[in-house]
């Protein structure tokens, strides 16, 4: 049976919620597996968007030289571009995966004090249009209540309680997961870029990277602007990483293709939602300063003229007026559900292209044979930038071996 919000906490088992507490615990490991046992005092982090950022920021609290390095600029890629949903509510997800997302929600309390950038936690709500999809969203609560995560269904008069301005259609549930938030992606990547350059690091854009190697016990990162000498190499390249995985010679692709998908962001409203929402064919949050955030499910249509425009993963349509008819659709859908986004002013259209490891899971952690080298792949780089970077810089500086990671390693991509 599916469990309800006043049952939940009371039902939810042993095991689940002792992986979603759990204290961090460390395993240190034999130093010639990854750095040798010699200290890192110098990093470059190849990749400015919200997990290149956390990296970055996390060692240099701790005293580490960082040089960020992006061939763009801070939040430029998908970061820049994201419906930016912190959530622990996939349907599907393995025990370790949850638990490395409820850590990381527990780390944004933290860390938005820390680095002061506003979180909007309202929670989310899930639905869906055919008996089918609610069935399989049904059995999908139960699995992820048995790890211990906080969500039940709702019914549509109790939905109405969370969110009246929202308009299911029928006589449809919703699933609730009460812990989820939403952030201003952007601002937060540049919230944490400007904490390194405090700590006496540096930001190094427009640069491509374009070779990188070991020499010597130090890693040598090539860019079109200068090279640098550092002890060690943080890949965090979001779509980016397999061009650097290629010049590692690493054997293997660490993401699959970006898939693009439209954010459209509207000047600031009373507030209106109080939830993340996501549904079939669309999905909509508000950020802490009043912009609404909507995007599509549906993707862009397999043409000619669609594949040729998309090669080189623009971020930003050919011109005003079809960005406008783009956003202008985007909104129809949402307003569907909440009739007042009709009203909405848009802001700004924006195409995010989104990087998803080859099996779904984070790549995070040394490369095998390459000591200098330090791999952070991830889709949803927002909800887990605050955990990962905070274990990177424990298994970086420390020269320790995360037990919460040990699912991520890139090992089982490698022959």
């Amino acid at each position: 049976m599916i469990l309800d919000r006043r049952t939940f906490l009371g039902a939810a088992t042993a095991a689940g919620l002792a992986a979603a507490g759990a204290p961090l615990r460390t395993a240190l490991s034999a130093h010639e597996s990854f750095n040798s046992g010699k200290p890192v005092s110098r990093v470059a982090v190849i990749g400015a968007g919200i997990v290149g950022a956390s990296i970055a920021y996390n060692l240099s609290k701790r005293g580490c030289e960082v040089v960020l390095i992006d061939k763009k600029g801070p939040a430029a890629q998908a970061s820049g571009n994201s419906f930016a949903w912190i959530n622990a509510s996939w349907f599907d997800m393995p025990p370790s995966y949850y638990a490395l997302r409820v850590h990381s929600l527990n780390e944004y309390h933290r860390l938005a004090q820390e680095v002061d950038f506003p979180i909007h936690w309202g929670g989310s709500l899930e639905w869906y249009h055919t008996d089918a999809e609610e069935k399989e969203i049904t059995d999908g609560i139960l699995r992820t209540q048995q790890l211990g995560a906080p969500m039940w269904m709702l019914s549509e008069e109790r939905v109405a309680e969370i969110e009246p301005n929202l308009v299911l259609g029928g006589e449809r549930k919703a699933a609730y997961s009460s812990r989820d938030g939403a952030i201003d992606s952007a601002l937060t990547t540049r919230a944490l870029v400007d904490k390194v350059t405090a700590h006496g690091g540096s930001a190094v854009y427009p640069a491509r990277v374009t070779g990188i190697r070991q020499q010597r016990g130090k890693v040598i990162v090539k860019t079109d602007v200068a090279p640098f000498e550092v002890d060690l190499a943080v890949v965090a390249a979001g779509a980016g990483a397999n061009e650097i995985a290629s010049m590692l010679d690493l054997g293997t692709d660490l993401v699959k293709p970006a898939t693009p998908g439209v954010i459209v962001t509207t000047r600031p409203m009373e507030r209106l939602i109080n939830t993340v929402c996501y549904t079939t064919d669309t999905h909509f949050l508000q950020l802490p300063d009043g912009r609404l955030v909507l995007g599509e499910k549906a993707g862009p249509p397999a043409t000619e003229q669609h594949d040729a425009y998309l090669a080189d993963r623009p971020n930003t349509y050919p011109s005003d007026e079809l960005a406008m008819q783009h956003a202008a659709r985007v909104s129809a859908m949402a307003s569907r559900y909440m009739p007042e986004i009709a009203d909405a002013k848009v802001e700004s259209v924006s195409v995010g292209w989104r990087p998803l490891p080859m099996d779904g899971l984070p790549v995070v952690g040394h490369v095998p044979d390459m000591p200098g080298i330090y791999l952070a792949s991830m889709h949803s780089g927002v909800t887990l930038a605050p955990i990962v970077g905070h274990l990177a810089a424990m298994e970086i500086l420390d020269n320790a071996r995360v037990d919460l990671l040990s699912d991520f390693r890139v090992e089982r991509f490698l022959k």
